[in-house]
């Protein structure tokens, strides 16, 4: 589910749902994912700021792995506080490992310290918000074009991936390099035109995802980063991982 959708095949002509509630209940709309060819109706729960667009025909169903079939998309964003969502901060925390003791070789305190003034803790949570809304739309302290890289913000970055970011990402060729702890990836999912390169220090952790990508190269694969240039040339990208946090299916 979301609350925007486009009138057109070409997702140009985009649309909110409070604004599909004034036309036509039966009129379909196209899903914001590219890839996914499924009709959406638009739906209310109790009035137009919670409507929202869902597949409600069995015969015009999402894709496999679409991020719109899933219902944490369209949640009620009021479950939480908006005005106070930092998402430098919120990504900060992902690089943190939970419920133990890290060494500075891990990462840096001072850099990437625990942030409590947020009420978002999972790259899941951040996930869902930048699909639930436009890349326009503005949340708490940043455009959800710029928090993800996906196939609908693809055009904001005419020039690469810098910084902190979320990617949409998927696997092509090669996945990994267990010589030098890395893992290879591949985005915005419908033209990936941008190499990323995953590099953990930590083993284990490198093990761990290394299996979990593996195991999932037919999904999306998101990441949390702090993006960098390659010295591989133009269009490669790499972040370091510190925690299981910054990486989901």
């Amino acid at each position: 589910m979301a609350n925007h959708a486009y009138r057109d095949k070409e997702r140009r002509d985009l649309i909110l749902a409070s604004e599909a509630l004034e036309e036509n209940r039966d009129k379909s709309f196209y899903c914001p994912n590219p890839l996914c060819n499924s009709k959406l109706f638009v739906c209310a729960g109790d009035g137009s700021r919670k409507a929202y667009f869902r597949a409600t025909k069995s015969a015009y169903k999402h894709i496999a792995n679409c991020p719109y079939a899933n219902s944490s998309v369209g949640s009620d964003k009021n479950e939480i506080n908006e005005l106070n969502f930092s998402f430098e901060n919120a990504i900060k925390d992902l690089f943190v490992k939970k419920h133990s003791k890290s060494s500075q070789s891990d990462f840096k305190q001072s850099s990437y310290e625990n942030h409590d003034n947020h009420t978002i803790s999972t790259i899941k949570q951040i996930y869902s918000i930048c699909k639930r809304f436009p890349p326009n739309y503005l949340y708490g302290d940043e455009k959800i074009g710029r928090m993800i890289l996906d196939d609908r913000t693809a055009y904001w970055y005419p020039k690469g991936v810098f910084g902190f970011k979320i990617i949409e990402s998927c696997v092509k060729g090669r996945i990994y390099d267990s010589d030098k702890n890395e893992i290879y990836l591949v985005a915005p999912v419908a033209n990936p035109n941008y190499h990323f390169i995953l590099s953990i220090s930590d083993i284990n952790l490198y093990n761990k995802i290394r299996n979990m990508v593996f195991e999932n190269k037919d999904k999306f694969i998101i990441v949390a980063g702090d993006w960098k240039a390659s010295n591989l040339g133009y269009g490669y990208f790499e972040t370091r991982i510190y925690s299981d946090r910054q990486i989901t299916i």
